[in-house]
């Protein structure tokens, strides 16, 4: 309860009992108070059970978010039994995911679009839009494992971030549902290679999408339910 209406509501009941005994209009100004009295509790229910709502909400979105996450693995050993760098869409159980160097996407260490990027992520929106459009949507920001120095990130768990926000905001210009896409960084932790040699990282450094099928009570559905 805040302050602010706790204060409200002890008044109410000091109001109420010091109009014990009080002229011939008490008994209406008692039950005014009490009227008063029962709005701010019902105020403060409703709060809490926005608070409640709201918190399962995040709850569930965690749970989705590490649940790709352990999915990341499956994903990146079918991409390496396909080849180096699959075409397309790759179809799992539950979801399409698709893969994109970084460097067609983003100068080093930066997080701006690069001029050429339209092409290729106008192609994924209309994806999105089109065979995928009922789809929850992930976008994972990777980076390899070379430290922040010059860029101004804090670490690459920040440039995966930015990246991947940027990429999210970019597709919500082209039309992706807002309420159902997310951005997500996994800074240099889910290597698909080695950072030992140019080539590895080079392979590292991308952003993946996930177009997700909703699942009933998920975080993605209870967001859709939940809004106005």
């Amino acid at each position: 309860m805040s302050r602010g209406r706790a204060v409200k509501l002890g008044v109410t009941l000091c109001m109420m009992f010091g109009l014990a005994g009080c002229g011939p209009d008490k008994d209406k100004q008692i039950a005014d108070l009490m009227a008063e009295r029962d709005g701010l509790r019902k105020d403060l229910a409703d709060r809490d059970r926005l608070m409640a709502d709201a918190n399962q909400r995040e709850d569930d979105a965690q749970r989705t978010i590490l649940s790709l996450r352990d999915q990341l693995d499956a994903a990146r050993k079918e991409l390496d039994e396909r080849g180096s760098e699959a075409e397309g869409w790759i179809g799992m159980p539950g979801f399409d995911m698709i893969s994109i160097q970084g460097e067609v996407l983003f100068d080093s260490g930066k997080a701006t679009l690069r001029s050429g990027a339209s092409g290729t992520l106008d192609r994924i929106a209309s994806d999105l839009l089109g065979r995928f459009g009922d789809r929850d949507i992930y976008v994972f920001g990777h980076t390899d494992t070379d430290p922040i120095r010059k860029s101004g990130w804090k670490d690459n768990w920040e440039l995966g971030a930015q990246r991947a926000l940027t990429i999210t905001r970019y597709l919500v210009t082209k039309g992706v549902n807002p309420t159902k896409i997310s951005a997500v960084s996994c800074g240099e932790h889910r290597a698909r290679d080695t950072n030992a040699n140019a080539a590895g990282k080079q392979r590292n450094r991308r952003v993946e999408f996930y177009a997700v099928v909703p699942k009933a009570g998920g975080a993605a559905g209870a967001a859709r339910e939940t809004s106005p």
